[in-house]
């Protein structure tokens, strides 16, 4: 027997609390993080400027946030988060106990494993990259989703938009162009 998806009212005080400070704890943390700028080199202002003046380090630390912010709500909680009730709708429609138990939950664990790789080895072209594939290879569902206006809200519109923007600056720091 389906049970439906709990919705925002039944989570006690205290368990919604504790999952905002967990949110906050890891962005907190995330913005405290100090990155050294070397000395650009005049023969790297002309690759600096063609990603809009960002490092490596700080592109990575922009898809990490990215990458992160997303996948650790949404192993939290995705219908808490981003469904129809949530802080952040994405979606119309509940998102029903399969979506919810595994699929949303599996999907923030591997943005949150992306994310990770950052502050574990470090920001590197490589990592640039797996992030610019990512990104690429889910503006697929995304463009769905805007076709989709029954399930999901008007939100992805803009989604897309901030999304190529992390996709270009990661697919440049990656070295696809």
């Amino acid at each position: 027997e389906a049970h439906p998806p709990p919705s925002l009212a039944t989570y006690s005080y205290s368990v919604l609390m504790l999952k905002i400070l967990v949110v906050i704890s890891s962005l907190a943390a995330a913005s405290a993080l100090q990155v050294d700028r070397p000395a650009v080199k005049p023969s790297l202002q002309k690759t600096l400027t063609l990603r809009g003046g960002l490092t490596l380090e700080q592109t990575s630390l922009i898809g990490a946030l990215y990458n992160g912010g997303f996948g650790v709500t949404l192993m939290a909680n995705p219908d808490l988060f981003f469904g129809p009730s949530g802080f952040l709708p994405y979606f119309s429609t509940a998102l029903g106990p399969v979506a919810q138990t595994f699929f949303g939950k599996a999907f923030g664990a591997m943005l949150t494993g992306i994310a990770a790789m950052h502050f574990l080895d470090g920001p590197s072209q490589s990592l640039c990259k797996q992030m610019a594939i990512t990104a690429a290879l889910i503006l697929y569902p995304m463009v769905l989703c805007v076709m989709d206006t029954a399930n999901f809200t008007a939100i992805w519109k803009p989604q897309i938009v901030a999304h190529l923007g992390i996709l270009f600056i990661t697919a440049k720091a990656g070295g696809f162009f």
